[in-house]
């Protein structure tokens, strides 16, 4: 079974009005779209290499909107909104990991001392 993840219509509306304003309502049509199926999701491997596709995508179809310094958010938004989509708990799992492994660098970083 295939499943093909519409999950920033609404999302990267509301995210590039916010973000941008008015000016980017005729890009904000462009839907992320990202396809797999149930059986690639079923192995630990399937679901590192889904997650690691999904993450080069997000990356390719924020860049497209010339966001500058708020690349980053459209980045982590759609990717969090894609693997809301796809019915799988390893997806998400991986996820959550991988966001956990974000914040603690970023708190080693900061509790980091600067020469």
């Amino acid at each position: 079974m295939m499943h093909s993840t519409r999950s920033f219509a609404l999302a990267g509306a509301v995210f590039m009005l916010l973000t941008t304003g008015p000016a980017v309502q005729a890009q904000s049509t462009n839907v992320f779209t990202f396809q797999t199926d149930q059986a690639t999701l079923r192995t630990n491997a399937g679901v590192l290499e889904t997650y690691e596709r999904l993450v080069v995508q997000t990356g390719q179809y924020c860049e497209q909107f010339n966001l500058g310094v708020m690349t980053s958010q459209c980045e982590t938004e759609v990717l969090a909104a894609a693997v809301a989509q796809v019915d799988s708990p390893g997806l998400a799992a991986l996820h959550a990991a991988r966001l956990a492994e974000q914040a603690l660098r970023v708190q080693q970083d900061a509790a980091t001392p600067t020469s």
